[in-house]
């Protein structure tokens, strides 16, 4: 399976957009860490994604995953991201999909030197979840280890659903699959985040018919 056609055909030409939840409309954004130390800050903010993307990918063997750089040259990843996905048991497989996308001039760092946005793409066991959370939500926080300095996102392809674990203050959830995303909205509505949630209630909130009267039944982030 070409990963990249297969994002592209469910998820449309804003996958990789930022901010994702402003630019995929109908989608979640859940507040992760909580005030605190920095490691209580890791921690809670690992406990609340784990427990959102368990019902993501229930029942899943497998999930996809999308790692994405800022580069200047036609290389994927600089050595020592390498050397972290290694050291948390993350090992590329042979089968992925490798694609560049190129930026536009007027943002690159330096006028002279072209740069792109490198993507690769592959599937790994449900059992890595939580370590790619790791990975990911520690991103910025120096006391933990290891940690994942490009962009990560997690697909649920046969249920249409996309994560974006940017950081550990935060995480947004979007795809087509209205039902899944409502359910999710519904199970963790103390996890969303508050600065949006009049957004996403818009959205996903629906009015509880009242009971028949008688007989007759008359939000800051990046």
């Amino acid at each position: 399976m070409n990963l990249q056609i297969e994002i592209e055909r469910i998820f449309g030409n804003n996958t990789f957009a930022r901010p994702l939840f402003y630019s995929y409309p109908g989608g979640l954004r859940f507040e992760l860490s909580e005030p605190g130390g920095v490691v209580d800050q890791f921690l809670t903010a690992l406990r609340k994604a784990t427990r959102i993307c368990n019902d993501i990918f229930h029942g899943e063997d497998e999930l996809v995953v999308c790692l994405r750089a800022y580069s200047d040259a036609s290389h994927f990843i600089h050595r020592p991201e390498l050397r972290a996905l290694r050291s948390a048991g993350i090992l590329i497989p042979s089968a992925r999909s490798i694609w560049r996308e190129d930026i536009a001039a007027d943002e690159w760092y330096s006028e002279d030197r072209p740069e792109y946005w490198i993507n690769v793409a592959f599937k790994l066991p449900i059992s890595h979840l939580e370590t790619l959370l790791w990975g990911a939500l520690a991103k910025d926080l120096a006391p933990i280890q290891p940690q994942f300095n490009c962009i990560l996102y997690l697909f649920n392809l046969p249920q249409g659903v996309m994560v974006f674990p940017y950081d550990d203050r935060g995480m947004d959830v979007v795809g087509p699959n209205g039902t899944l995303l409502r359910q999710l909205y519904c199970q963790h509505q103390e996890y969303l985040l508050d600065y949006d949630r009049a957004e996403m209630d818009s959205t996903f909130a629906s009015v509880t018919p009242s009971p028949p009267s008688g007989p007759s039944g008359n939000k800051r982030f990046k």
